[in-house]
């Protein structure tokens, strides 16, 4: 009996309510001239940033441009699968030659350049 005047009442309380809601917020409005400011100064850094290479910004150009010569150079390991006659191997061996390659560039290159490297 208790238990059914509990469900009733619990099903017929508004817990949507904006007191309700408010109460339970600690947010403070956003200041958006602040945020604004702020926004100007993080596009205004990046600017100037960009203009000028660092020495963070060369590395990653170098990382890049390796990435790029591993992926030219598997290309260039699987283009040559060709048979003399018909251009291209079976599909079979094809696929095993693809595989091969891209088990070698799994062996050879750090973990995190793969997905950058070998495309499925």
């Amino acid at each position: 009996m208790e238990h059914n005047r509990a469900l009733s009442a619990a099903g017929q309380l508004n817990t949507a309510t904006t007191e309700r809601f408010q109460g339970q917020l600690p947010f403070e409005s956003v200041d958006t001239s602040r945020l604004q400011m702020l926004k100007a100064e993080r596009s205004q850094t990046r600017v100037l940033s960009a203009n000028r290479p660092g020495r963070f910004d060369r590395f990653a150009d170098r990382r890049r441009r390796a990435q790029i010569a591993a992926r030219h150079a598997i290309e260039s390991a699987i283009s040559g699968c060709r048979d003399r006659h018909s251009g291209r191997l079976p599909l079979p061996d094809r696929a095993s030659a693809i595989a091969a390659a891209i088990h070698a560039a799994e062996l050879q290159l750090p973990e995190s350049w793969l997905p950058f490297v070998v495309s499925r």
